[in-house]
Protein backbone atom coordinates (compact mmCIF):
# COMPACT_ATOMS: atom_id res chain seq x y z
CA UNK A 1 0.00 0.00 0.00
CA UNK A 2 1.35 3.51 -0.81
CA UNK A 3 1.25 5.40 2.82
CA UNK A 4 1.58 8.46 0.64
CA UNK A 5 -1.86 8.19 -1.32
CA UNK A 6 -4.19 10.62 0.09
CA UNK A 7 -6.96 9.46 2.75
CA UNK A 8 -11.03 9.38 2.02
CA UNK A 9 -10.96 12.19 4.35
CA UNK A 10 -7.69 13.95 3.07
CA UNK A 11 -9.32 13.84 -0.22
CA UNK A 12 -12.97 15.01 0.77
CA UNK A 13 -11.13 18.02 2.99
CA UNK A 14 -9.75 19.23 -0.03
CA UNK A 15 -12.47 19.23 -2.34
CA UNK A 16 -14.92 21.01 0.58
CA UNK A 17 -12.25 23.81 1.30
CA UNK A 18 -12.04 24.63 -2.53
CA UNK A 19 -8.47 22.97 -3.02
CA UNK A 20 -9.56 19.41 -5.04
CA UNK A 21 -6.20 18.33 -6.87
CA UNK A 22 -7.10 16.15 -10.40
CA UNK A 23 -6.46 13.26 -8.20
CA UNK A 24 -9.09 14.18 -5.83
CA UNK A 25 -11.67 15.08 -8.44
CA UNK A 26 -11.11 11.27 -10.67
CA UNK A 27 -11.23 10.08 -7.10
CA UNK A 28 -14.39 11.28 -5.95
CA UNK A 29 -15.98 10.08 -9.36
CA UNK A 30 -14.92 6.47 -7.91
CA UNK A 31 -17.09 6.38 -5.11
CA UNK A 32 -20.64 5.03 -4.05
CA UNK A 33 -22.85 8.08 -4.32
CA UNK A 34 -24.73 7.53 -1.57
CA UNK A 35 -22.28 7.03 0.80
CA UNK A 36 -20.41 10.25 -0.94
CA UNK A 37 -22.92 12.47 -0.57
CA UNK A 38 -23.91 11.44 2.78
CA UNK A 39 -20.23 11.98 4.23
CA UNK A 40 -19.65 15.69 1.69
CA UNK A 41 -22.89 17.13 3.49
CA UNK A 42 -21.57 16.63 7.10
CA UNK A 43 -18.14 17.87 5.75
CA UNK A 44 -19.75 21.04 4.30
CA UNK A 45 -21.50 21.81 7.43
CA UNK A 46 -18.28 21.93 9.61
CA UNK A 47 -16.70 23.91 6.91
CA UNK A 48 -19.90 26.46 6.64
CA UNK A 49 -19.58 27.25 10.45
CA UNK A 50 -16.24 27.12 11.07
CA UNK A 51 -15.12 29.26 7.77
CA UNK A 52 -13.72 33.03 8.38
CA UNK A 53 -13.08 35.70 5.67
CA UNK A 54 -10.05 35.16 3.68
CA UNK A 55 -8.61 38.31 2.75
CA UNK A 56 -5.99 38.69 5.08
CA UNK A 57 -4.45 34.99 5.61
CA UNK A 58 -3.43 31.97 2.92
CA UNK A 59 -2.89 28.79 4.99
CA UNK A 60 -0.22 26.24 4.15
CA UNK A 61 -2.55 23.33 3.71
CA UNK A 62 0.09 20.68 2.61
CA UNK A 63 1.93 21.64 5.78
CA UNK A 64 -0.42 21.47 8.11
CA UNK A 65 -1.61 18.04 6.79
CA UNK A 66 1.88 17.38 7.66
CA UNK A 67 1.80 18.31 11.27
CA UNK A 68 -2.14 16.61 11.89
CA UNK A 69 -0.99 13.49 10.79
CA UNK A 70 1.78 13.09 12.99
CA UNK A 71 0.30 14.32 16.07
CA UNK A 72 -3.60 13.53 15.66
CA UNK A 73 -3.53 9.98 17.68
CA UNK A 74 -2.28 12.34 20.70
CA UNK A 75 -5.11 14.75 20.22
CA UNK A 76 -2.27 17.15 20.25
CA UNK A 77 -2.44 19.33 17.39
CA UNK A 78 -0.27 22.32 16.46
CA UNK A 79 -0.87 24.39 13.67
CA UNK A 80 1.78 26.42 11.82
CA UNK A 81 -0.24 29.43 9.88
CA UNK A 82 1.34 31.59 7.66
CA UNK A 83 0.53 35.16 7.57
CA UNK A 84 -0.11 37.81 4.64
CA UNK A 85 0.87 41.27 5.45
CA UNK A 86 0.89 41.06 9.11
CA UNK A 87 -3.07 42.14 9.45
CA UNK A 88 -5.42 40.61 11.73
CA UNK A 89 -8.09 38.32 11.34
CA UNK A 90 -7.16 34.68 11.35
CA UNK A 91 -8.50 32.10 8.68
CA UNK A 92 -7.20 28.93 9.15
CA UNK A 93 -8.74 25.95 6.16
CA UNK A 94 -5.73 23.48 7.90
CA UNK A 95 -8.00 23.61 11.63
CA UNK A 96 -11.53 23.60 9.34
CA UNK A 97 -10.43 20.67 7.92
CA UNK A 98 -9.14 18.59 11.16
CA UNK A 99 -12.75 19.25 12.54
CA UNK A 100 -14.82 18.18 9.79
CA UNK A 101 -12.64 14.91 9.49
CA UNK A 102 -13.04 14.62 13.66
CA UNK A 103 -17.00 15.24 13.31
CA UNK A 104 -17.14 13.35 10.30
CA UNK A 105 -15.27 10.61 11.51
CA UNK A 106 -17.36 9.95 14.66
CA UNK A 107 -20.42 9.87 12.29
CA UNK A 108 -19.50 7.40 10.33
CA UNK A 109 -18.24 5.42 13.77
CA UNK A 110 -21.09 5.72 15.57
CA UNK A 111 -23.90 5.24 13.05
CA UNK A 112 -26.20 2.06 13.38
CA UNK A 113 -25.51 -0.34 10.57
CA UNK A 114 -28.78 -1.75 8.75
CA UNK A 115 -28.50 -5.51 8.88
CA UNK A 116 -28.69 -7.61 6.02
CA UNK A 117 -32.34 -8.97 5.09
CA UNK A 118 -33.19 -12.43 4.14
CA UNK A 119 -36.36 -13.22 2.24
CA UNK A 120 -37.88 -16.74 1.43
CA UNK A 121 -40.92 -17.30 -0.34
CA UNK A 122 -43.33 -20.38 -0.88
CA UNK A 123 -45.05 -21.28 -4.12
CA UNK A 124 -48.25 -23.41 -3.72
CA UNK A 125 -48.75 -26.37 -2.04
CA UNK A 126 -45.53 -25.56 -0.29
CA UNK A 127 -44.48 -25.15 3.32
CA UNK A 128 -41.40 -24.27 4.94
CA UNK A 129 -40.05 -23.45 8.68
CA UNK A 130 -37.79 -20.75 9.59
CA UNK A 131 -35.70 -20.34 12.74
CA UNK A 132 -34.73 -16.97 13.53
CA UNK A 133 -31.20 -15.59 15.33
CA UNK A 134 -33.25 -14.80 18.27
CA UNK A 135 -34.37 -18.75 18.63
CA UNK A 136 -38.11 -17.95 17.52
CA UNK A 137 -39.43 -19.92 14.46
CA UNK A 138 -41.86 -19.65 12.16
CA UNK A 139 -43.73 -21.69 9.66
CA UNK A 140 -44.85 -20.23 6.38
CA UNK A 141 -47.85 -21.13 4.38
CA UNK A 142 -47.86 -21.79 0.84
CA UNK A 143 -47.99 -18.51 -1.58
CA UNK A 144 -46.38 -16.30 1.15
CA UNK A 145 -43.34 -14.37 1.51
CA UNK A 146 -41.60 -13.63 4.86
CA UNK A 147 -38.83 -11.31 5.36
CA UNK A 148 -36.46 -10.88 8.31
CA UNK A 149 -32.85 -9.41 9.26
CA UNK A 150 -30.26 -12.09 9.52
CA UNK A 151 -29.67 -10.55 13.08
CA UNK A 152 -32.34 -8.51 15.19
CA UNK A 153 -30.93 -5.19 16.51
CA UNK A 154 -30.70 -4.52 20.05
CA UNK A 155 -33.75 -2.51 20.33
CA UNK A 156 -36.01 -4.66 18.53
CA UNK A 157 -37.34 -7.45 16.25
CA UNK A 158 -38.89 -6.64 13.49
CA UNK A 159 -40.22 -8.74 10.59
CA UNK A 160 -42.18 -8.53 7.33
CA UNK A 161 -45.03 -10.69 5.97
CA UNK A 162 -47.64 -11.21 3.23
CA UNK A 163 -49.24 -14.64 3.15
CA UNK A 164 -49.64 -17.00 6.04
CA UNK A 165 -47.61 -17.88 9.27
CA UNK A 166 -47.78 -19.51 12.28
CA UNK A 167 -45.31 -17.87 14.73
CA UNK A 168 -43.85 -19.07 17.98
CA UNK A 169 -41.64 -16.48 19.40
CA UNK A 170 -39.08 -16.51 22.08
CA UNK A 171 -38.62 -14.51 25.10
CA UNK A 172 -36.13 -11.72 24.78
CA UNK A 173 -36.04 -9.61 27.78
CA UNK A 174 -37.07 -6.00 26.72
CA UNK A 175 -37.22 -6.66 22.75
CA UNK A 176 -40.66 -6.56 21.30
CA UNK A 177 -41.16 -8.55 18.35
CA UNK A 178 -43.18 -6.80 15.98
CA UNK A 179 -44.27 -8.36 11.94
CA UNK A 180 -45.45 -5.95 10.01
CA UNK A 181 -48.74 -7.52 7.14
CA UNK A 182 -50.32 -5.73 4.69
CA UNK A 183 -51.01 -2.58 6.46
CA UNK A 184 -51.29 -3.80 10.07
CA UNK A 185 -48.88 -4.33 12.56
CA UNK A 186 -48.84 -7.39 15.12
CA UNK A 187 -46.72 -7.24 18.89
CA UNK A 188 -45.62 -9.56 21.19
CA UNK A 189 -42.74 -10.38 24.04
CA UNK A 190 -43.20 -14.69 23.56
CA UNK A 191 -46.04 -15.89 22.45
CA UNK A 192 -47.79 -18.64 19.69
CA UNK A 193 -49.99 -17.38 16.87
CA UNK A 194 -51.20 -17.69 13.77
CA UNK A 195 -51.08 -14.91 11.78
CA UNK A 196 -52.58 -14.51 7.57
CA UNK A 197 -52.45 -11.70 5.77
CA UNK A 198 -52.53 -12.31 1.99
CA UNK A 199 -53.18 -9.52 -0.49
CA UNK A 200 -57.10 -8.00 -0.81
CA UNK A 201 -58.30 -10.40 2.65
CA UNK A 202 -58.74 -9.46 5.60
CA UNK A 203 -55.84 -9.71 8.51
CA UNK A 204 -56.45 -12.18 10.65
CA UNK A 205 -54.43 -13.24 13.68
CA UNK A 206 -55.09 -16.57 16.20
CA UNK A 207 -53.43 -16.28 19.43
CA UNK A 208 -52.60 -19.80 21.07
CA UNK A 209 -50.35 -18.66 23.87
CA UNK A 210 -49.21 -15.70 25.64
CA UNK A 211 -50.63 -11.99 24.89
CA UNK A 212 -50.62 -10.14 21.32
CA UNK A 213 -51.24 -5.92 20.21
CA UNK A 214 -52.59 -6.07 17.06
CA UNK A 215 -53.28 -2.61 14.88
CA UNK A 216 -53.36 -0.59 11.92
CA UNK A 217 -49.47 0.38 11.52
CA UNK A 218 -50.59 3.90 11.14
CA UNK A 219 -52.16 4.19 14.58
CA UNK A 220 -51.46 2.83 18.16
CA UNK A 221 -54.86 2.05 19.10
CA UNK A 222 -54.35 -1.78 19.12
CA UNK A 223 -56.39 -4.42 20.67
CA UNK A 224 -54.86 -7.37 22.53
CA UNK A 225 -55.75 -10.50 22.23
CA UNK A 226 -55.63 -13.63 24.82
CA UNK A 227 -55.54 -17.49 23.75
CA UNK A 228 -59.01 -17.99 22.09
CA UNK A 229 -59.21 -14.83 20.60
CA UNK A 230 -58.49 -13.90 17.07
CA UNK A 231 -58.61 -10.28 15.80
CA UNK A 232 -59.41 -8.91 12.38
CA UNK A 233 -58.61 -5.63 10.05
CA UNK A 234 -60.53 -5.48 7.08
CA UNK A 235 -59.01 -3.80 3.89
CA UNK A 236 -61.33 -0.61 4.28
CA UNK A 237 -61.76 -0.56 8.35
CA UNK A 238 -59.35 1.03 10.48
CA UNK A 239 -59.94 -0.36 13.92
CA UNK A 240 -59.07 -4.02 14.76
CA UNK A 241 -62.47 -6.29 15.75
CA UNK A 242 -61.81 -8.97 18.99
CA UNK A 243 -63.53 -11.66 18.74
CA UNK A 244 -63.82 -15.54 19.59
CA UNK A 245 -61.79 -17.34 17.36
CA UNK A 246 -64.18 -18.84 14.83
CA UNK A 247 -62.75 -21.41 12.66
CA UNK A 248 -61.04 -24.08 14.75
CA UNK A 249 -58.69 -25.49 11.68
CA UNK A 250 -57.08 -21.68 11.20
CA UNK A 251 -53.81 -24.35 12.11
CA UNK A 252 -54.57 -27.09 10.08
CA UNK A 253 -52.15 -26.03 7.26
CA UNK A 254 -49.43 -26.23 9.86
CA UNK A 255 -50.90 -29.09 12.50
CA UNK A 256 -51.98 -31.75 9.24
CA UNK A 257 -55.84 -31.64 11.26
CA UNK A 258 -58.60 -31.36 10.04
CA UNK A 259 -61.48 -31.39 12.23
CA UNK A 260 -65.62 -30.63 11.42
CA UNK A 261 -67.64 -30.66 14.56
CA UNK A 262 -71.68 -30.03 13.01
CA UNK A 263 -70.12 -27.72 10.33
CA UNK A 264 -72.69 -27.01 7.23
CA UNK A 265 -71.48 -28.14 3.72
CA UNK A 266 -70.72 -24.92 2.39
CA UNK A 267 -68.40 -24.03 5.19
CA UNK A 268 -66.66 -26.90 5.03
CA UNK A 269 -66.13 -27.02 1.28
CA UNK A 270 -64.45 -23.92 2.15
CA UNK A 271 -62.41 -25.07 4.49
CA UNK A 272 -61.16 -27.86 1.73
CA UNK A 273 -60.55 -25.48 -0.86
CA UNK A 274 -58.20 -23.91 1.15
CA UNK A 275 -56.59 -26.11 2.72
CA UNK A 276 -56.24 -28.59 -0.62
CA UNK A 277 -55.95 -25.35 -3.11
CA UNK A 278 -59.10 -26.19 -4.90
CA UNK A 279 -62.54 -25.17 -5.98
CA UNK A 280 -65.75 -26.53 -4.63
CA UNK A 281 -69.30 -25.98 -6.37
CA UNK A 282 -72.53 -27.07 -4.55
CA UNK A 283 -74.87 -27.77 -7.31
CA UNK A 284 -77.94 -28.59 -5.29
CA UNK A 285 -79.10 -25.56 -3.14
CA UNK A 286 -80.69 -28.08 -0.47
CA UNK A 287 -77.68 -29.39 0.55
CA UNK A 288 -75.92 -26.38 2.08
CA UNK A 289 -77.90 -27.59 5.47
CA UNK A 290 -76.23 -30.39 5.53
CA UNK A 291 -73.94 -30.94 8.57
CA UNK A 292 -70.87 -32.90 9.01
CA UNK A 293 -68.91 -34.05 12.35
CA UNK A 294 -65.53 -35.51 11.94
CA UNK A 295 -61.89 -35.39 12.29
CA UNK A 296 -58.91 -36.23 9.52
CA UNK A 297 -55.05 -36.25 10.26
CA UNK A 298 -52.93 -36.04 7.52
CA UNK A 299 -55.78 -35.97 5.01
CA UNK A 300 -55.79 -36.95 1.74
CA UNK A 301 -58.42 -35.26 -0.74
CA UNK A 302 -60.04 -38.62 -2.13
CA UNK A 303 -60.16 -39.86 1.23
CA UNK A 304 -61.63 -37.03 3.03
CA UNK A 305 -64.21 -36.63 -0.60
CA UNK A 306 -65.29 -40.63 -0.32
CA UNK A 307 -66.10 -40.03 3.26
CA UNK A 308 -68.27 -37.51 2.53
CA UNK A 309 -70.17 -38.86 -0.23
CA UNK A 310 -70.55 -42.24 1.74
CA UNK A 311 -72.15 -40.35 5.21
CA UNK A 312 -73.70 -37.41 3.42
CA UNK A 313 -75.17 -39.39 0.17
CA UNK A 314 -73.53 -37.42 -2.24
CA UNK A 315 -72.90 -37.56 -5.51
CA UNK A 316 -69.01 -36.11 -6.13
CA UNK A 317 -67.64 -35.14 -9.86
CA UNK A 318 -63.93 -33.75 -10.64
CA UNK A 319 -63.27 -31.42 -13.69
CA UNK A 320 -59.17 -30.48 -13.21
CA UNK A 321 -58.86 -28.97 -9.74
CA UNK A 322 -62.69 -28.31 -9.34
CA UNK A 323 -64.98 -30.50 -8.16
CA UNK A 324 -68.53 -30.58 -8.25
CA UNK A 325 -71.18 -31.73 -5.20
CA UNK A 326 -74.84 -32.83 -6.05
CA UNK A 327 -77.33 -35.33 -4.31
CA UNK A 328 -80.67 -35.55 -3.09
CA UNK A 329 -80.37 -33.24 0.30
CA UNK A 330 -80.21 -33.90 4.02
CA UNK A 331 -83.23 -34.95 6.02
Amino acid sequence: MNENRPTFWEHLAREVSGNASEESKAWAQQQPEPELNEARTQAERVWKNTSLPTDSYEPDVERGWQRFQLKVQAREISLTLVKKNNTGVIRWAVAATISLLMVASAYFLTRPTQPAWTEIRTAANETKTIRLADGSTVALNQKSVFSYPTNFQKENRIVKLTGEAFFEVAKAEGKRFTIYAEGTKTEVIGTSFNLRAYAHEPVKVQVVTGKVAFARTETDDAIFLVPGQEGVIGEKTTVAQKQIIQNENFRSWETKNLTFSNMQLDQLAAELESYFNIKITIQNQALLQCRFTTSFRNPDLKEVLDILAVTGNLTITQKGTEYFITGPGCN
